[in-house]
């Protein structure tokens, strides 16, 4: 594939991963810590919203989730449960990273 656009180098015989399978696109999921953009920008394409909240307070979580199922409804993607939610954080401390790293990856 060759590709051309305003904000990144062209793209010269590309191919892009995952492929669609028996003409189905993979699911994709956008992703977001901070940005309320991201909730809104998901559910416009139908696709899942994964928010990581490893500092923020629970209730900014709570507003990034509850802003992508009202656009999941808006959008016309069905009803706010129906939408993919992912949550997650995680964080590995140890006295010095040189521990950390010798401990989390052996």
């Amino acid at each position: 594939m060759n590709w051309a656009g305003r904000f990144r180098a062209p793209l010269a015989d590309f191919t892009s991963v995952p492929r669609p399978l028996d003409g189905v696109p993979p699911f994709v999921w956008h992703g977001s810590v901070r940005t309320p953009e991201i909730a809104e920008q998901a559910p416009r394409y139908g696709d899942g919203f994964f928010v990581n909240n490893m500092f923020a307070p629970m209730e900014h979580y709570a507003r990034s989730v509850a802003l992508y199922r009202r656009r999941f409804t808006h959008h016309g993607d069905g009803a706010p449960e129906d939408g993919a939610v992912g949550a997650g954080s995680g964080i590995w401390v140890h006295a010095n990273s040189q521990e950390a790293v010798r401990e989390y990856r052996p």
